[in-house]
């Protein structure tokens, strides 16, 4: 062998001394999460995003306390089984319609510049019939930063009525093929008393919708049927019936009217509309109305019981929502280990022999530090620290978890709360901890045996095996590690160093 072999094959060796001396030293921070033995615990939630900007942002998102976009580091916890329709794991978002932040909710009356019936309650005037009554008209919000016109009464009896109108527009053509049109929350309404929102004509015809509580919110006619916030009404004029002392047609639209009779009642309208010839679309739910185990798909356009328009994708909300910013958006999620960075201070996962158990060869440690991101913008509910057992749970032998951590080492630290004993049936899902605490960290240390075919399964991550080993694993572990790669490429080097010689 010439000098220069030699000291090609001294350099090479030299490397791979030195490799192999740092690979055990290192534990990598992934681990195959759909192996049937993987360990990954979760914290489940239902996280809410004050302000979730639909032109700015994707699923998953928020407004960090930087002003900065960030992604959660979790799964959207969504399922296709028609069982799960009723667990919130379909029909995943969920948001009030009167939180919707939209350009179009206080555009009208479009052709006028600096009027709204929504941003400016100057624009209304009121009629009280009785001088004991009083009823105002003011600015309002249904959330922050979404514009509402707050309509309220107060010191009215049965048999009383006030009027607040909105005048300074005109639709003068295709009248009939318009929506009237209301997003509404409903702070306060007496029992007996009724809401009537006008649409009205020139000769003294008009359509209208009813808020009551005696009413049945089915009704073609009826906003809603008592307090509550999220309202949504939308009807084409030309299906509603006519009432009044004109021609017995609506024609066209010179006023909108709310008429306050028999009682007190507070309303605040975020979106109102006498002009558009279709309808808001606030997205697509998934349903099972004929029990054939599978869905089908309705599109959402009105909500006449108070409360959250649950949708299973926020791509199928109409094109008026494309820029809108939703405040309050509600979706569950699982803040899982395999959603971890890949970093040991994070997931450290080692595998060491299982010496004093004839039937296992490996023993999985894992330790994982989870934690729920904490930022102005983001807020949490029934939130549980869970994991799915995986395995029989006679080969669990340690499970602990422990709280408020923050960035200590994993092996530094000394309290833990056991929870072996609750993993039993393979299967079955355990809560660990149902105290969780945003920006708190908690770790999870687990030592679990498991079989040479499951190791593999567990390390199967890209193809290349991604932990490093407590014992010694043997050659083949050291080619399928990424160490292993570079010595196979400085074996090939060597190789053709030979043979040029």
């Amino acid at each position: 062998m010439s000098r220069l072999s030699r000291g090609v094959l001294a350099a090479l060796v030299a490397s791979l001394v030195l490799m192999s001396a740092v690979a055990p030293a290192l534990a990598a921070s992934d681990f195959n999460e759909n192996a049937s033995s993987a360990q990954n615990p979760y914290i489940a939630t239902d996280v809410t995003v004050s302000g979730y900007d639909r032109a700015e942002m994707q699923p998953g998102q928020y407004e960090n306390d930087s002003g900065g976009i960030s992604t959660l580091p979790a799964t959207m916890n969504q399922s296709e089984d028609v069982d799960d329709l009723g667990t919130g794991h379909v029909n995943i978002y969920k948001f009030k319609a009167t939180d919707i932040e939209f350009s179009d909710a206080g555009a009208f009356p479009h052709d006028t510049e600096g009027v709204s019936a929504v941003d400016n309650e100057t624009e209304w005037a009121t009629d009280v019939s009785d001088s004991a009554g009083s009823m105002t008209v003011s600015d309002a919000e249904t959330a922050p930063n979404v514009e509402a016109v707050e309509v309220s009464t107060s010191a009215q009896t049965s048999g009383d009525t006030a009027v607040a109108t909105f005048d300074n527009f005109s639709v003068t053509s295709d009248a009939e093929k318009r929506y009237l049109q209301a997003f509404a929350d409903v702070p306060t309404l007496d029992s007996g008393a009724e809401v009537q929102l006008r649409a009205v004509d020139s000769d003294g015809d008009y359509v209208e919708a009813r808020i009551n509580s005696s009413a049945t919110p089915s009704n073609e006619d009826v906003i809603g049927s008592g307090t509550g916030e999220g309202y949504v009404y939308q009807r084409q004029i030309g299906s509603m019936s006519v009432m009044g002392s004109g021609d017995g047609r609506i024609s066209e639209i010179q006023s909108i009217e709310v008429h306050v009779v028999d009682g007190d009642a507070t309303v605040r309208f975020s979106g109102l509309n006498a002009e558009k010839t279709g309808m808001y679309s606030l997205g697509d739910e998934r349903v099972d109305t004929d029990d054939e185990d599978d869905f089908e798909t309705e599109t959402i356009h009105e909500v006449s019981t108070p409360g959250d328009v649950m949708i299973y994708d926020l791509g199928t909300m109409g094109t008026t929502f494309d820029s809108a910013v939703i405040h309050g958006l509600t979706f569950p999620a699982e803040f899982r280990a395999s959603d971890l960075e890949q970093d040991d201070s994070m997931v450290n996962v080692t595998f060491g022999e299982a010496s004093s158990y004839p039937s296992f060869e490996w023993m999985l440690d894992a330790n994982y530090r989870l934690e729920l991101p904490s930022a102005y913008d983001l807020s949490y509910a029934n939130a549980e620290l869970k994991q799915d057992v995986s395995v029989p749970g006679s080969r669990y032998e340690t499970v602990e978890y422990s709280e408020g951590v923050s960035d200590t080492d994993f092996d530094d630290i000394d309290s833990w709360t056991g929870a072996a004993g609750s993993f039993d049936a393979e299967g079955d899902t355990v809560t660990l901890d149902d105290t969780i605490q945003p920006g708190q960290s908690i770790a999870i240390h687990e030592v679990v045996l498991v079989t040479a075919d499951e190791k593999s399964a567990l390390q199967n991550v890209g193809g290349a095996g991604q932990f490093a080993s407590g014992g010694d694993g043997g050659l083949w572990d050291m080619i399928l590690s990424p160490f292993g790669a570079i010595a196979a490429a400085l074996g090939g080097l060597l190789a053709r160093a030979r043979g040029s010689n």
